[in-house]
């Protein structure tokens, strides 16, 4: 099990990936010859979906001086295939499963691509026994690097491989600016047909003078699915990864909805050597129109870290919190001083918040932008007269601190604004870098029938969440700097009228009722980001199944009934 599901480090693959990965298990009962080679640990390796790999195909062989000419060599053709992940912002750990290595010993060098190596040395005996080498490695800056990995046995055979490894990234606000729009052919020609993907070149797009960046390794968007013919649902999906391989895994959802209606979630995206995002319409039949703004992107530089907090209630025009008491008027404003050194310091750069719009009078749009800067023509949350919306937003801070928000309507509208973090240049304590997921992973599914989630895949079951009791769940290894953890979270087929609330976990704790992700009525099955801090107290209720204490976050679901719950996860926080 890798950081990035409860962030046990690689070095211990051997000891619990057996018991813990059924794959995995089913693959270590073949015999020690056979389990020395890459191809029998693939199925353990498919299921974790590094960040940074490149398969055996891709190494090269050669013999070496050390044959002297003799006819045979012990490991002729000889392969490497390497995997690994960022175990913290500046750190990596490297997997390497020799392919054809089946006897002696041989020398395996990494060279990290910031001047500095790493050797070890391979005994072919040890990997029949679940010990396949790993190297771990601390870079001194944030960034790219291309690292190679060389085995080499001393008595003829060779085999070198490569891969691109990044850091965590940080963030840089953009715009809001619109990049795709289906129903006028910008970024994608036309509606996105069933079963059918879409490709946005994000690199690239913008204003003149402004425009994207390339090396941004993952991009937020505003994305928002209109006119759809039929019921379905939309992911947002990288094209490559950071080497240029083709990205893939289990598809997973950013948006579900309902034929002509129209539906937005924030997406923090994953984005590939290409620059590319895909946009796959998973109805059976049909179109849909999709429109995407960019809000920031990261890349893996010194830019601005997130520091999370516990969600913390700013605004509620409901009830006088942080403006004054009373509705946005329609086709009005009001502005909220957001970084005022209390919750959020006057130095923040942007800030993470979820909005829910409600009581309105009249169908509108709010749009969420730094104040002091011109009125965007780009929305953050869409509404319906009479309903309660939901919907992430990365709102950079304007003058004097504050956030200003536009009621786009033909009546008023109550707002409520929950920070569960912000974006800031200074070394702070809890400031994290970004690791987006080389492909979004299903973390948790209560549904039933799920077998590939991957608390199911390490045996904790959930079932449906009831109303109004706690349910913490582990998010990383207590030993592992993850502080946050960034999903696309689904409540699905809910048995009665409620609200979601994420938020982190400590044992013992009350849970936490003052913030809302999702508000939701009986049978609506409804998305939303959500940045969810961990706890900081270690957690030893799952230390049987998983070999360690953790960190956690905790569910809430009030009101009425009970719901299933998914979480799809996008990345993690790290310092």
């Amino acid at each position: 099990m890798r950081y990035r599901r409860l962030r046990v480090p690689l070095a211990v693959i051997g000891s619990i990936g057996i018991a813990l990965v059924p794959a995995f298990a089913e693959a270590s009962t073949s015999s020690g010859t056979a389990a020395a080679t890459a191809s029998n640990w693939s199925s353990f390796v498919k299921t974790q979906h590094f960040n940074f790999s490149s398969p055996a195909s891709r190494s090269v062989y050669s013999r070496t001086s050390a044959a002297r000419g003799a006819a045979t060599t012990p490991n002729p053709g000889m392969q490497i295939e390497i995997y690994g992940e960022q175990t913290s912002s500046h750190a990596v750990s490297f997997l390497c499963l020799p392919e054809g290595f089946s006897t002696g010993t041989a020398t395996l060098t990494v060279n990290w691509g910031d001047g500095k190596t790493s050797t070890t040395t391979v005994n072919a005996a040890d990997l029949s026994t679940g010990n396949p080498p790993v190297l771990d490695h601390t870079y001194a800056a944030l960034g790219v690097y291309q690292v190679s990995a060389v085995l080499d046995d001393g008595a003829g055979d060779s085999a070198t491989n490569s891969t691109v490894v990044a850091t965590g990234s940080q963030f840089t606000p953009y715009g809001p600016t619109r990049i795709l729009d289906t129903r006028i052919g910008e970024g994608i020609s036309s509606p996105i047909a069933a079963g059918q993907f879409g490709h946005l070149k994000v690199v690239g797009t913008g204003p003149a003078g402004d425009t994207i960046p390339a090396g941004i390794t993952a991009v937020v968007l505003n994305v928002t699915v209109t006119e759809g013919t039929a019921n379905g649902f939309l992911s947002v999906l990288p094209n490559e990864d950071l080497a240029g391989n083709p990205a893939g895994g289990i598809v997973t959802s950013n948006l579900n909805y309902s034929a002509g209606r129209n539906v937005a979630n924030l997406v923090v995206a994953s984005v590939g050597k290409d620059g590319v995002v895909d946009f796959l319409n998973g109805a059976s039949k049909g179109t849909v129109d999709v429109v995407a703004d960019v809000a920031g992107y990261y890349t893996a530089s010194t830019q601005s870290a997130y520091v999370p907090m516990t969600p913390t209630r700013l605004m509620d025009t409901r009830k006088g919190i942080g403006v004054a008491k009373g509705q946005i008027p329609a086709n009005s404003s009001i502005t909220l001083n957001v970084a005022n050194g209390k919750t959020v310091p006057s130095d923040a750069t942007a800030v993470a918040m979820n909005l829910t719009a409600l009581d309105s009078t009249a169908n509108g749009l709010i749009k969420a932008y730094p104040t002091g800067e011109p009125l965007p023509t780009v929305s953050n949350l869409n509404y319906g007269a009479g309903s309660t919306t939901n919907n992430m937003a990365i709102v950079p801070i304007g003058t004097g601190g504050d956030v200003t928000f536009e009621n786009n309507s033909r009546g008023p509208v109550d707002l409520l604004a929950d920070v569960t973090g912000y974006y800031t240049k200074d070394a702070v304590t809890g400031a994290s870098s970004y690791i987006p997921f080389s492909w979004p992973e299903r973390y948790l599914d209560t549904r039933s029938f799920d077998i590939t989630s991957q608390l199911r895949l390490i045996g904790l079951d959930f079932g449906t969440i009831k109303a109004n009791v706690q349910t913490p769940f582990p998010v990383t290894s207590v030993s592992q700097p993850t502080t946050a953890a960034v999903f696309n979270a689904t409540v699905v087929a809910p048995t009665g009228n409620g609200y979601l609330s994420l938020y982190p976990y400590n044992p013992g704790q009350a849970p936490s009722t003052g913030t809302s992700n999702i508000n939701y009525l009986t049978g609506q099955t409804i998305p939303n980001l959500a940045i969810v801090s961990t706890g900081t107290a270690a957690d030893s209720q799952w230390k049987t199944q998983l070999q360690t204490d953790t960190l956690d976050s905790g569910i809430y679901l009030g009101g009425h009934g009970a719901s299933d719950l998914i979480l799809d996860e996008l990345g993690v926080y790290t310092q």
